[in-house]
């Protein structure tokens, strides 16, 4: 208790120390236990958004679970079978799970019957096909009546009453109220006499009850549940056919259940085949667990991006965290060295230390992962480095995963603090005093020449870089993302920390030549501080170091969100062309493909199926009101745009087939398509003024010119189809367009590359020249609009889509992605985690400062230096070390960017993007990172000053008089 007492003492001394240090280790296990946080989060709403598009595209219940047994004979146990199935799936399958169940339906189905009609001479069956009897559970909730009643639940006089569906009625010409005799060849003797009193039909809405249609059941009589169970299940032992099905509520799947989901089906099918059942003969659906199956994959794909984008931040909080504990230890040096030298063995001291830190780890293990659980909602609202958008925020919970990620981390946190105790614990008394004596010396990382070794390491990493680059040029593929995530990540941070240690090693020479060539005419207050920065810069390293990797990683961390976003986003607005791109439904005269049946004749033998297609005239479309779409809200200008794939031009040869033609309306077009600036040698509006001024004029695409072998002027023959071939004049030859890709791309019919062709040419003259068909209609869409007011205009309108393409929705779809969501949060977050830490300790070290040169001061003040001369060496200190350091970031972040952000081309496989990757860096990201350090500085000064104004100036000056 005496040793905690002490222990606890001690830290209070040194509070401001402490609760540095206690701040950088939450930081630090928040960090860390926001990987898997955050990773469960983002795949979360992964699986949730999988499901529902699987649902919409595909019209069936993700979350269905259907167990089906079909026996080819009647079992001797189909009652058991039935109980047991059902106990299985409530008390294992549905417990294990633990998710809300939206319904359940047992649907039980007899062996097939011929039914007659009675009182009908003759006797014959109502249908070919043959009848059952089916049971479903629940279905009173889930039908609506519509004619009839509702059956009885015993026999009467020895009948069956039953429900029939609308189509059974229609199809079977059945009258509600006539009895019926099932029989079979199975059952000797048995007869079932049978009676629809009513007809039903599935309730309206979308009732995940009905995995079946009631068309499913046309073919018999529904009886009720109990009557069913008791005579056909357990009486008579009919039923053949078991289907279970359990809609479960899928928004409540957990990725941490994803083993179980994909284990499900085996696990039925297993139980099932216990019971003595074949596996032909069990049929389980489960469409969740084929689509749970990629997610472990990525939850290691995507926690690898997490660490690689968590290393600068990882690299900042370990340099704090051992300036920290260097300054508690260097506070406490003496003391060690006390009690060593007194007798104290190194474990004895080592164990004071270690419970202190101790303390400290345990209480940010229990508050760092809740700290990580927000960092992980920070990170589901980023949109860009350092942009927040309204969006529903990640759904985080705090599992057991993150408290292990956050034990290892408080551990290493603990470890690397120890290095600088157990290394203090080395000296005594004597060997702590030469070491003083020494401290004018340069720093040992500038001893070991850590600088020039940084360097090295970053050399080789862009070495690496540029070999890569060189392999996939001359085999035209890509590196993988995982060869490069060392030279993505990792080798920017060692170059911008090498390159701020190279400059610090030059820093005080720099700082001795200043103050000798400006010793006649400086103020004192500068020559001062020059004087004592020059003398003393180990103690600014730490200081001027953060602030050097902020700026160097936060100018980094900027570019590289900036260059994947706007190139995934220029990639979307190109190959769409537009903000929107549509096609409406035309009516035509087209006529519909009729099949005829052949005659018989030796040649062909049986009657054969033949595709009649006589010649017929070319379909005329209806061209619906284009005024409309000019209509439509939020719409700034609507041009039409005719594109047809399977165009051929031809110039002294055979044709060239599958060229896009593409028919626009040159001043219009200019107005709506979407095209970056420096794609084409002049701007794209030069190139449509050319064709504007001659109808016949062409634009084609380079690899369609090389085909051809045409170049400006020449003319060629354009067409598709059977439509007429006319003449055209090559104007200019483009390498881009709106909304076509150059890339060549696989055939339809076999994996060999094929070059992709172009022709772009007036409207008009295609319509008036070669023919009359539908084309799209590409929309700029206004200023901050959305697409939901255009959704409702065209409804309004009564337009029929056949296709539609949103630019602004697949940008914010891609926005949503897990990558994206990582990239852009991980760097802001890191961004703003390197801000935090570099404040700390640049108000840590100005109050460790301010406490130091009181007596300074006071010798100061003492020979009659004014206030204000004492306010102008803080300030001139602060520019040598904070300025400095910052014009050391930025330099550092610049050159960064040059050397590593192209390794982005072969991370991102962009070697075949269009628009070609390009390295973007914008003035206003740097404007950011300008202000976010302006604010530190001002804030910081701000503190300084009022621990100033409060130091007991007057007991200094007294004691400088002394």
């Amino acid at each position: 208790m005496a040793m905690l007492q002490m222990i606890l003492r001690k830290m209070m001394n040194n509070r401001w120390l402490v609760g540095s240090l206690l701040i950088g280790l939450i930081v630090a296990v928040g960090l860390v236990s926001s990987i898997p946080a955050f990773t469960s989060g983002v795949l979360q709403r992964m699986l949730t958004k999988d499901m529902e598009e699987y649902q919409k595209n595909v019209k069936r219940f993700p979350g269905g679970l259907l167990i089906t047994v079909n026996q080819n004979k009647l079992g001797k146990n189909g009652a058991v079978l039935v109980d047991e199935m059902t106990a299985h799936l409530q008390n294992e399958v549905i417990a294990q799970l633990d998710v809300p169940v939206y319904a359940e339906v047992t649907v039980l189905r007899t062996i097939p019957f011929a039914a007659i009609q009675e009182n009908i001479q003759p006797k014959s069956p109502i249908s070919s096909d043959s009848s059952r009897i089916y049971s479903l559970s629940g279905l009173e909730t889930h039908m609506t009546l519509v004619d009839g009643r509702l059956p009885a639940a015993t026999p009467v006089d020895g009948v069956y009453e039953a429900l029939v569906t609308e189509k059974a009625l229609k199809d079977r010409r059945m009258v509600l109220g006539s009895l019926y005799e099932l029989t079979t060849n199975q059952v000797e003797g048995l007869k079932v006499r049978i009676k629809p009193v009513g007809v039903f039909k599935e309730k309206e809405g979308n009732d995940p009850y009905w995995f079946a249609s009631t068309s499913e059941y046309s073919s018999g009589f529904v009886l009720d549940e109990r009557l069913f169970r008791s005579v056909f299940l357990e009486e008579k032992n009919l039923v053949i056919s078991t289907q279970m099905y359990t809609a479960l509520h899928y928004q409540s799947f957990r990725i941490s259940d994803t083993e179980k989901l994909n284990s499900l089906v085996a696990g039925i099918e297993g139980k099932l085949q216990q019971h003595g059942l074949k596996k032909a003969e069990i049929n389980v659906q489960f469409p969740a667990a084929g689509l749970v199956g990629k997610y472990n994959e990525q939850e290691k794909q995507f926690k690898t991006i997490l660490w690689s984008l968590y290393i600068p931040i990882f690299i900042m909080l370990g340099l704090y965290l051992v300036m920290v504990s260097g300054l508690i230890v260097e506070r406490q040096r003496t003391e060690i060295a006390v009690l060593g030298s007194r007798g104290a063995s190194r474990m004895q001291i080592f164990s004071i230390y270690f419970m202190e830190i101790s303390i400290l780890g345990l209480c940010a293990f229990l508050i760092g992962p809740f700290v990580g659980i927000q960092l992980s909602k920070i990170l589901g609202i980023s949109n860009g480095f350092l942009e927040f958008v309204d969006r529903k925020g990640l759904d985080v919970t705090i599992s057991c995963e993150v408290f292990v990620y956050a034990a290892w981390m408080v551990l290493a946190c603990i470890t690397l603090v120890l290095i600088s105790v157990f290394l203090a614990t080395r000296q005594n008394i004597v060997t702590h005093k030469q070491n003083m004596a020494r401290m004018s010396g340069p720093a040992i990382w500038h001893r070991l020449f850590f600088d020039v070794l940084l360097l090295a390491v970053s050399w080789y990493g862009w070495y690496s870089y540029q070999n890569a680059a060189e392999t996939a040029a001359k085999t035209s593929e890509g590196a993988s993302a995982i060869s490069i995530d060392f030279l993505l990540f990792f080798v920017p941070v060692l170059f911008s920390l090498g390159f701020g240690l190279l400059l610090l090693r030059l820093y005080p020479w720099l700082l001795r030549l200043m103050s000798w060539a400006g010793r006649s005419f400086f103020p004192l207050s500068l020559h001062t501080t020059l004087v004592q920065v020059g003398r003393a810069p180990r103690q600014y390293h730490f200081l001027m170091l953060f602030v050097t990797i902020t700026v160097a990683v936060g100018m980094f961390s900027a570019s590289m969100a900036r260059t994947i976003n706007q190139n995934a986003e220029e990639r979307i607005r190109y190959l769409i062309g537009a903000d929107i791109r549509l096609k409406a439904e035309w009516q035509s005269d087209k006529p519909e493909v009729t099949v005829y049946r052949g005659e018989k004749n030796a040649e062909e033998g049986e009657g054969a199926e033949v595709e009649q297609a006589p010649a017929a005239p070319p379909v005329q479309y209806v061209e619906p009101d284009f005024e409309v779409y000019s209509r439509l809200p939020e719409v700034e200008h609507a041009t039409k745009v005719f594109v047809n794939g399977l165009a051929e031009a031809s110039f002294q040869g055979d044709p060239v087939k599958d060229i896009t033609l593409m028919g626009i309306d040159p001043k219009e077009f200019a107005k709506t398509a979407w095209m970056k600036s420096d794609l084409l040698p002049h701007h794209f509006h030069d190139y449509l003024n050319l064709i504007a001024k001659e109808p016949r004029a062409l634009l084609l695409s380079r690899s369609l010119a090389d085909k051809l072998h045409v170049v400006e002027g020449q003319t060629i023959l354009i067409g598709w189809g059977d439509s007429r071939r006319v003449e055209m004049i090559v104007y200019a030859i483009v390498d881009y367009w709106p909304g076509w890709n150059p890339t060549p791309a696989k055939s339809t019919y076999g994996s060999r590359m094929e070059e992709q062709y172009l022709v772009v040419a007036n409207l008009p003259f295609v319509q008036d020249k070669i023919r009359l068909e539908p084309y799209e209609v590409w929309i700029k869409m206004k200023e901050g609009s959305s697409s939901e007011s255009l959704y409702k205009g065209l409804s309004q309108e009564g337009v029929k889509l056949a296709m539609l393409n949103n630019a602004k929705q697949q940008v914010i779809q891609m926005k949503n992605n897990a990558f994206y969501l990582g990239l852009n949060g991980s760097l802001t977050l890191g961004f703003l985690l390197s801000m935090l830490v570099t404040f700390i300790g640049y108000v840590m070290y100005w109050v460790l400062t301010l406490g130091a040169r009181k007596l300074q001061y006071g010798v100061f003040r003492a020979m009659g230096m004014p206030f204000r001369q004492l306010l102008a060496i803080l300030a001139w200190e602060q520019l040598l070390t904070f300025g400095v350091a910052f014009a050391i970031g930025m330099t550092a972040g610049k050159l960064a960017n040059s050397l590593f952000l192209p390794a982005l081309s072969l991370y991102l496989h962009a070697d075949k993007q269009v628009p070609p990757f390009t390295v973007i860096s914008m003035p206003q990201d740097e404007q950011i990172i300008y202000t976010f350090m302006a604010v530190t500085l001002v804030i910081g000064i701000g503190i300084v000053g009022i621990l100033l104004s409060r130091m007991q100036i007057h007991q200094a000056v007294k004691l400088g008089e002394d």
